[in-house]
């Protein structure tokens, strides 16, 4: 199993893929579930990713899928050049957008790019699915695995067989995951959520500050597809209200309010679609250990409920 922390094997992985690199491997903050290195190749700025994790093939499919569908519809998304498999990990080359991650500048500089954030989520919502069918988190074909928009909201609750919620349940039994909590969560969920299917728009539904790249005051790079899925656009705005909060300390609601507020049943979509979000913080907190985070959002979701 090769070790994706290792610049010696990131450089012997970007010589498989390519036959040769210039200079030397800079490894990349960010990511959660792979690293990744610049490097240039014929003087091309290039991104190694590298992952050991069984899902990030198919997240790797779905970058590919997205920069050659919608890199054409106004979103930024960099090329893949090559992926494949080599001593049991994953790995992706693609080109390197300019700029910088938006986690990695000032609170000021981050404020200033929010307008334009806005509009690249305006421009992820507005691309071009014709072809692909299908709700929900799409596959590596683009095709959406949820037959309705309400099934993909339900289908929080299912325990899965495969993927990085296979049999998640356990949890609940494991970790400090609570089942009457995330049950009333649920419940609450479920009375919000929309019963028609709806327009379907194109979600990232990870646009965290790491996955987004800025130069000179614009947004140059949307990165990692591997959550994104098919349904209301209001989604990825709910998306983006609770996690910067939450990771930023930023209130975006009047922004969004002014901005999107004369969409119809915004205060409802918006709240079904948090705890929607929520729900999936909670079982994320506990896959991965972080008992703090999921008591902070456990307590404001329940705050929100009284």
């Amino acid at each position: 199993m090769i070790d994706p922390t290792d610049r010696a094997v990131a450089r012997r992985v970007a010589v498989h893929a390519l036959g040769a690199i210039d200079g030397e491997m800079a490894e990349l903050t960010g990511g959660e579930f792979s690293r990744a290195y610049a490097f240039t190749h014929a003087h091309r700025p290039l991104v190694l990713r590298i992952s050991v994790t069984q899902h990030a093939a198919e997240g790797y499919a779905k970058d590919q899928y997205a920069a050659e569908r919608f890199a054409a519809t106004g979103v930024p998304i960099p090329r893949v050049l090559v992926r494949g498999q080599i001593d049991g990990g994953h790995y992706a080359i693609s080109e390197r957008a300019s700029g910088r991650r938006i986690a990695q500048l000032e609170d000021g500089a981050r404020r200033a790019l929010l307008p334009g954030l806005l509009d690249t989520v305006d421009a992820i919502a507005a691309a071009d699915l014709s072809g692909a069918i299908g709700f929900g988190a799409w596959d590596a074909e683009g095709h959406g695995t949820s037959t309705t928009w309400r099934s993909f909201l339900e289908e929080v609750i299912e325990d899965r067989t495969d993927g990085f919620y296979a049999h998640w349940h356990r949890l609940f039994a494991t970790t400090f995951l609570e089942r009457a909590p995330f049950e009333r969560l649920y419940r609450a969920m479920l009375d919000l959520a929309p019963d028609r299917a709806g327009a379907r728009h194109l979600i990232h539904q990870d646009l965290h500050f790491d996955n987004l790249i800025a130069d000179q005051g614009r947004v140059t790079g949307v990165l990692d597809w591997a959550n994104a899925c098919y349904g209301d656009p209001l989604f990825d705005l709910a998306w983006i209200g609770w996690i910067y909060a939450k990771d930023y300390g930023l209130n975006l609601e009047d922004t969004l309010r002014n901005r999107y507020g004369d969409r119809p049943d915004y205060d409802r979509r918006m709240a079904c679609y948090r705890l929607r979000i929520i729900l999936d913080d909670l079982r994320f907190f506990a896959r991965t250990g972080r008992e703090e985070a999921y008591r902070w959002s456990r307590d404001r979701a329940l705050a929100l409920l009284d």
